[in-house]
C-alpha cells in the first residue's frame, strides 16, 4: 500500500507495476476523487485500490488499534484525532492489520515521522535485534560485489551506532543478503583508515566493530577497518590490504556512521552510474519502507518489488 497514494508519482508508479504484472494489488491511500481523476490517461484500474483517507480517519476499528499500539489513554484524544487523520498512521494500521502485505511512504513526508510510526504501530522484530536500514546498488559492472550487487547499512536509521550496534547492523545486512538478494555476504567495516592507515576514535570504533561481527557470524567473510577502495577493488586491496580475507570483494559496506552512509548512498545516486534502491527498512515486523521525497517513479517501482520480496 502507498500512504501517499494521490502522489502522480505514486500513481503512475502503481499504474506501471500493475500493467506490468508485478504486483498483484496496488492500494492507494489519499484524496479519492484526485486519484481517480490522476489514474484515467492510464487506462489501468484492475488490482488498483483506492482508498480514502477522509473517510479511514473516522473508522473505528483503525481508531481502537491504534490506541492498542501506542498504549493511549482516554485522555489523550487530542493526539488519537491528529493521529487519525494521518495517512501514513492509516496506512501503517493496514499493514499492522493484515489488510495490506506491505507499506511505502516518503515522497511527501520526512523520514523521521516515517520510522517513527513504523517503530510506534508496525513495531520492531525482536529476532532481529535491531532496526536498520539497507540501499542495494545494482552496478553495471558486475566485477563489483556479488555480479553488480552491494548492500550499505546504514543511511537512515541510526546516527552514531555503537560498536555492538553496528555488528548488529551487520547481522541484520547479511540476513537480508542471504535471504533477499540470494547472494553469499561479505562484509566491509569502512573507514577512513584501512589496517592502521590512520588512527582516532571513529577508526578504532569499526575495527572493534568487525572483530565483534566475526565472533557472531564466524562463517561469514568479514574484515575491517577498510577503506573504501580497498573494500571493493582487489587491485587496490593487493596493495593498501595485502592479508584481507575479502581481498577487494565485499559486497555489504558498513558505514560508520549515519552522515556517512547517506551521504555516500546520494553521491551514487547523483554522479555514478548505480541503480541505488532504497532505503529499505530492516528490523520491523512488517515490511515497511521509506521513500525519499526526491525518488523518481522508477525509484518506486523497484522499492515496491523489493517491498514484496520482504514478505
Amino acid at each position: 500500500m502507498f500512504a501517499e497514494g494521490d502522489d502522480q508519482r505514486v500513481i503512475e508508479a502503481a499504474a506501471r507495476l500493475r500493467a506490468d504484472g508485478l504486483v498483484r494489488e496496488a492500494i492507494l491511500l489519499g484524496q479519492s476523487e484526485s486519484i481517480g481523476r490522476q489514474l484515467r490517461p492510464f487506462g489501468v484500474r484492475e488490482g488498483i485500490t483506492v482508498a480514502d483517507s477522509r473517510a479511514l480517519a473516522n473508522t473505528a476499528r483503525y481508531r481502537d488499534e491504534y490506541i492498542r499500539a501506542r498504549n493511549l489513554s482516554v485522555l489523550e484524544n487530542e493526539i488519537l484525532a491528529a493521529a487519525m487523520s494521518n495517512p501514513v498512521v492509516q496506512g501503517a494500521l493496514m499493514v499492522r492489520m493484515g489488510e495490506a502485505d506491505g507499506f511505502i511512504g516518503g515522497v511527501r513526508t520526512s523520514t523521521m515521522e516515517i520510522l517513527s510510526h513504523g517503530i510506534h504501530i508496525i513495531k520492531a522484530e525482536r529476532s532481529i535485534g535491531v532496526v536498520t536500514s539497507l540501499c542495494v546498488i545494482s552496478s553495471p559492472d558486475r566485477s563489483i560485489g556479488s555480479d553488480g550487487l552491494l548492500v550499505i547499512a546504514d543511511p537512515v536509521v541510526n546516527p552514531d551506532p555503537s560498536v555492538g550496534v553496528l555488528a548488529k547492523i551487520a547481522e541484520a545486512a547479511a540476513g537480508f543478503a542471504r535471504s533477499f538478494l540470494r547472494i553469499t555476504p561479505r562484509i566491509a567495516f569502512l573507514s577512513y583508515s584501512t589496517k592502521g592507515s590512520g588512527g582516532g576514535k571513529s577508526v578504532e570504533k569499526m575495527r572493534l566493530a568487525a572483530a565483534r561481527a566475526k565472533e557472531r557470524m564466524p562463517e561469514t567473510v568479514i574484515d575491517g577497518e577498510l577503506q573504501l577502495d580497498a573494500a571493493i577493488s582487489p587491485e587496490v586491496a593487493a596493495h593498501k590490504a595485502p592479508g584481507s580475507a575479502l581481498g577487494g570483494k565485499a559486497n555489504i559496506l558498513i558505514f560508520p556512521n549515519l552522515d556517512s552512509a547517506n551521504i555516500g548512498s546520494k553521491i551514487l545516486g547523483f554522479f555514478g552510474n548505480a541503480t541505488l534502491i532504497g532505503p529499505i527498512i530492516y528490523g520491523l515486523k512488517r515490511p515497511y519502507n521509506d521513500i525519499s521525497r526526491a525518488a523518481r517513479v522508477e525509484d518506486i517501482i523497484n522499492l515496491s518489488i523489493i517491498t514484496q520480496l520482504q514478505e
